[in-house]
């Protein structure tokens, strides 16, 4: 009996190792994708990404032609705050991953848009 009683505090202390972790390529440190939600939010660090399906959140730091084309749904009159984009995001961190820290990437590339503008899908498309 306390064999049993032993092995499952064992069993239940290990179990967070073989839980699922959402991929973010932390320990690559190479161009990943993920399936994420970009928003707009107050501070130094506006444009985040959130990887959906995890407690995760990237920001946006360097310029690229695919944040230059992203902007223009941000900036067209609606409010910066009120639109979101869903999609596959492929990007590329700018620094080695920080436990507990947003980490910067470079946006190279978004696939499978959905654009909401308060809640609402106003657009969907491929590529961007």
């Amino acid at each position: 009996m306390n064999k049993l009683l032993a092995l499952l505090m064992i069993v239940f202390a290990c179990s967070p190792l073989w839980a699922k972790e959402v991929f973010t390529g932390e320990v690559l440190n190479a161009p990943f994708t993920i399936h994420g939600r970009l928003s707009n939010y107050n501070g130094s660090a506006n444009m985040r990404i959130w990887i959906i399906g995890s407690k995760r959140m990237l920001y946006a730091a360097g310029e690229s032609p695919a944040l230059e084309r992203i902007n223009q749904f941000f900036g067209d009159g609606g409010g910066w705050f009120s639109c979101d984009i869903y999609g596959d995001f492929t990007v590329e961190p700018l620094v080695p991953d920080t436990k507990g820290s947003m980490r910067p990437v470079r946006i190279l590339e978004v696939k499978n848009l959905v654009i909401t503008r308060e809640g609402k899908v106003v657009s969907k498309r491929k590529t961007l």
